[in-house]
């Protein structure tokens, strides 16, 4: 009878029910800002190698991205994303350029030889990186890995 009016070690074991979730819940915290983190690398990587893409003379005229500024713009946004131009897991990783062309800023897309309102329409190059990150915690109610994307889209400037 004596034991069960003692509370000697009672703070202890309150310490450490509390203890567990809250290990949980800052485990979750690290884990969910590491992917926002990581998120916004792949949108700045986007933009970095949307904006590589825009530079005059990157893009031809024509729709197609030719294969040295494809890869020019791959190793830029490689090296914005991952710090590295050069990756042991490209299928971890992904940068997807393509041109369009629209009659306004965000209009619908049109064919280059479409005549708008304004004259000849303007020409733009899109960029879009998709990427995975595992989870740190590995339980069955949280995802073990999460895709990622990031999107920029940028004016291709006409030479002068």
């Amino acid at each position: 009878m004596r034991l069960c009016r003692s509370e000697d070690g009672s703070i202890l074991i309150e310490f450490a029910l509390i203890l567990t979730p809250m290990i949980l819940i800052l485990a979750s915290m690290v884990d969910y800002a590491l992917w926002i983190q990581k998120e916004m690398q792949f949108q700045e990587a986007a933009s970095a190698a949307a904006a590589y893409g825009a530079i005059p003379g990157k893009i031809p005229e024509s729709t197609a991205v030719t294969n040295a500024t494809l890869d020019q713009m791959n190793a830029l946004a490689m090296y914005v994303a991952t710090g590295s131009s050069t990756t042991t897991n490209s299928a971890a990783f992904t940068v997807t350029p393509t041109t369009f062309y629209a009659c306004t800023p965000g209009g619908a897309h049109v064919a280059s030889t479409t005549t708008c309102a304004s004259g000849a329409p303007f020409h733009y190059v899109q960029v879009t990186t998709t990427g995975t990150m595992d989870s740190l915690m590995k339980f069955r109610w949280i995802p073990s890995s999460m895709t990622l994307h990031g999107s920029a889209t940028y004016r291709i400037e006409v030479n002068p």
